[in-house]
């Protein structure tokens, strides 16, 4: 059965937005013909469409595509109605709170890791991070954590399909490290991160588990170097753990997960 020309115009739209990505945010329209398979005519006529309703931009020096800003809200309304966001929320802002730092909440997807949660810091200097920002599940705590409780088919999959991409100065790239690395963090049940992902930043996360018993997503606390300290990450483990706790009792997690 042919589909009908709605169901097309979807599967198109979606094509389009899953070429984009972080190491990925910009195309010309000759390189998403060329992706796609789509002539360029064709193809402008809908990116022109898509840019219409904010969905995509042009920028107007380079003339290549970007995401546009309307997708920023969509991604938050879709976060605020997701009961993992909604349970969560007022443990990240105690969080928050208690440590002056940012926390995120991440889950896994698709081979990525994606931060569908944040509450900022206070403080002037700070990490940038956006909800909806895609990362590499091999780099960064809170990529590591869930990472690390992914099925072992998983894992290798990862490896196999997106490799071990270096993003900063200590990211993993070797296999046999990033697997020691995964089996200390199941053993320590966190894990944390310096200069992984980013030029002086650090991070420490822990895993939240759903009702089944399963990681669901993992919080975490990130911030600039400048503020990190070794007794600091430790008292940062204990209060993510304790919001884990909280978030995992609240989606009906048993005592022992």
């Amino acid at each position: 059965m042919r589909a009908s020309s709605p169901v097309k115009t979807v599967d198109r739209l979606v094509n389009v937005l899953d070429c984009f990505s972080p190491e990925r945010p910009t195309w010309s329209l000759a390189e998403l013909s060329a992706r796609l398979a789509l002539p360029k005519s064709t193809l402008h006529r809908f990116l022109a469409s898509l840019e219409t309703h904010r969905i995509l931009r042009r920028d107007p020096a380079d003339k290549r595509w970007r995401l546009g800003y309307r997708l920023v809200t969509w991604g938050e309304r879709a976060a605020e109605s997701t009961g993992l966001h909604h349970v969560a929320r007022p443990v990240m802002r105690d969080l928050a709170t208690r440590t002056g730092e940012t926390v995120v909440l991440t889950v896994y997807q698709d081979q990525q890791v994606v931060c569908i949660g944040k509450v900022e810091t206070s403080h002037s200097v700070r990490l940038k991070l956006d909800v909806g920002m895609r990362h590499p599940p091999h780099a960064g705590a809170s990529s590591k954590v869930l990472m690390a409780y992914l099925p072992k088919e998983e894992i290798q999959a990862i490896i196999r399909d997106k490799g071990l991409p270096r993003l900063c100065t200590n990211t993993i790239t070797d296999p046999g490290a990033l697997w020691a690395e995964l089996a200390h963090i199941r053993e320590r049940g966190y894990a944390d991160s310096v200069e992984e992902t980013d030029v002086g930043a650090w991070g420490v996360a822990t895993p939240v588990y759903g009702h089944n018993g399963d990681v669901a997503a993992a919080i975490g606390i990130v911030g600039p170097s400048l503020r990190f300290s070794d007794e600091l990450a430790r008292q940062y483990v204990a209060f993510c753990r304790d919001a884990a706790r909280r978030i995992s009792a609240a989606l009906g997690a048993g005592s022992d997960s």
